[in-house]
């Protein structure tokens, strides 16, 4: 009896148009094979697929008829080895499985007697050398794309706004297309602060620009539209923005502008608003590039150890990458400098008793005000019930009357309470604030990443800078740069007292702080 064998066909796109593989072609010769044999064929199998896995239609239809058709099938026949996989571990494990049903598997072209054990050294290269050359390819393509990238070249489709070209050297190149006016405007439209995304998404599709809201948001934080491509970072490499050879849709301002707002780092009083951020990154956000001037963002990087390492670098192209907690422990060292020296504890409890004292006459003003205007409307409200008992008056005006003095006497009284509140609260914050400041390096190191940043925020209204091995920044919150010693200390007069005449105290001068500090000249006249 003639044995009985199942015939393998593979090709994918690429092997096909680079390799001249042919589906046709290989069957042809497997049937040559068989009839030369005398191996009957009972069926036959053809997958257009990668081989990288067996995850294949004819494969697995294939599988379920040698399970369907027990003892009936003797070989399952292909051309070569890296027809049947270009995975050397689920070769092996497909083997396995079709021993099981006694299906030996084999490759015409280069056959192999596997009850020879030293055929399976051979067995092993054959399998291996299809799945080397897989990563192989798959390395060079890689190696290629990134330096395309790096010259500046955008090789896949066209983002949204671009159309694919070929320049005069027929290299590929993007061009901006008639979407471009609808994706600068939205960039302009979200750098004002004024609009959504969701507004101006809904805006420009009525106008013809078709965009879904993942889309769209994708497309305000791609750098191609500023002329730079992202390279993406890798075992070896971390991520970097380099300059393209396209023509860029908006200018780098406006495109910056936009990454401030979508990742909340912008108000309009320029403070930073706190964001989602790792805890090793808590100035990512806050730090500017020294030698472009382009905010600073943060990312990890693993190495050979599979530890994970923590830089800021910047996004603009110029390479400044500098470790994490290094940044980290300057920052901290720059917050040891705002300690409060004796003086100045003086000098603030005697303001703060001042202030005090003042608003809580103040406070007893409004309160007393407050309490007169409540007495005369319910003296209103006496008085038309009056009028009501008297028939000068209908129920209905009594009614409406009545209805509007009874929200006048709540508002009034909600605002006396806010007042007697107020007060209270003004005492306890700057308590607080003030025993904050105290220890600020503690509290800092001891507060979750998001409260750290609410500090940053609040005491640097402008990017901070790491340079020269230590953190500076332009100016800092006028009310720290005041009660820390890192200002000039409180003078004293000519008898070596401590002056406290804090009816002054607001002529004092800002000069910045890079480190300069605030001069304290003029606070009174015995300084």
């Amino acid at each position: 009896m003639n044995k009985q064998a199942i015939l393998y066909t593979r090709v994918s796109t690429d092997e096909q148009a680079l390799k001249g593989y042919s589906l046709p072609d290989q069957y042809e010769k497997l049937k040559a094979y068989c009839n030369l044999r005398n191996i009957d064929v009972v069926a036959h199998y053809q997958d257009d697929h990668s081989a990288k896995s067996f995850e294949r239609p004819a494969f697995k239809k294939l599988l379920e008829f040698i399970k369907h058709n027990k003892n009936k099938v003797d070989y399952l026949l292909f051309i070569k080895w890296d027809r049947f996989s270009r995975n050397a571990a689920e070769s092996y494990e497909m083997l396995g499985i079709l021993k099981k049903y006694e299906v030996e598997a084999q490759a015409v072209e280069q056959p192999l007697d596997l009850n020879t054990p030293e055929n399976k050294l051979m067995l092993a290269f054959y399998l291996a050398s299809p799945e080397v050359e897989n990563d192989r390819r798959a390395i060079n393509v890689s190696v290629g794309m990134r330096r395309a990238i790096r010259e500046g070249r955008w090789i896949v489709k066209a983002p949204k706004g671009f159309d694919n070209k070929r320049d005069e050297k027929n290299k590929p190149i993007i061009v901006p297309n008639r979407d471009a006016e609808y994706i600068k405007e939205a960039f302009q439209a979200i750098a004002s602060g004024n609009f959504s995304q969701q507004q101006i998404r809904i805006k420009l599709n009525t106008e013809g620009f078709k965009c879904s809201r993942n889309n769209f948001s994708m497309l305000l934080k791609n750098p191609v539209y500023m002329g730079k491509l992202k390279l993406r970072a890798n075992k070896n490499e971390v991520e970097e923005i380099v300059k393209g050879i396209h023509e860029a849709i908006v200018d780098e301002d406006t495109f910056y502008k936009v990454q401030d707002i979508l990742e909340g780092r912008m108000t309009k009083n320029n403070y930073a608003k706190v964001h989602s951020v790792d805890k090793n990154l808590p100035l990512r956000g806050f730090l500017k590039c020294p030698r472009c001037g382009i905010p600073l963002t943060g990312s990890a990087s693993r190495g050979r150890s599979g530890n994970r390492f923590y830089y800021y670098h910047c996004r603009h192209g110029c390479k400044e990458r500098v470790q994490a907690t290094i940044v980290n422990k300057k920052f901290e060292e720059l917050l040891k400098s705002f300690s409060i020296n004796e003086d100045v504890k003086i000098l603030f409890n005697e303001i703060l008793f001042d202030l005090l004292e003042e608003t809580n006459g103040k406070r007893k003003e409004n309160i007393g005000k407050i309490e007169t205007d409540i007495k005369k409307i319910q003296e209103r409200i006496s008085n038309l019930q009056d009028m009501l008992a008297d028939n000068q008056i209908e129920i209905s005006d009594y009614n409406s009357a009545k209805i509007r003095y009874d929200a006048q006497i709540r508002e009034l009284a909600s605002k006396k309470q806010e007042t007697i509140i107020l007060n209270k609260n003004i005492y306890e914050q700057l308590i607080f604030s003030f025993s904050f400041l105290e220890d600020l390096p503690y509290h800092f190191s001891k507060s979750a990443v998001d409260v750290q940043q609410q500090i940053v925020g609040s005491i640097f209204p402008e990017k901070l800078i790491f340079s020269e091995n230590r953190v500076r920044t332009a100016r800092i919150n006028e009310v720290v740069s005041l009660i820390s010693s890192i200002n000039k200390p409180f003078g004293r007069n000519e008898k070596g007292r401590f002056c406290k005449k804090t009816k002054t105290s607001h002529k004092v001068i800002w000069l910045g702080f890079e480190p300069r500090t605030p001069s304290l000249k003029g606070m009174c006249s015995t300084c």
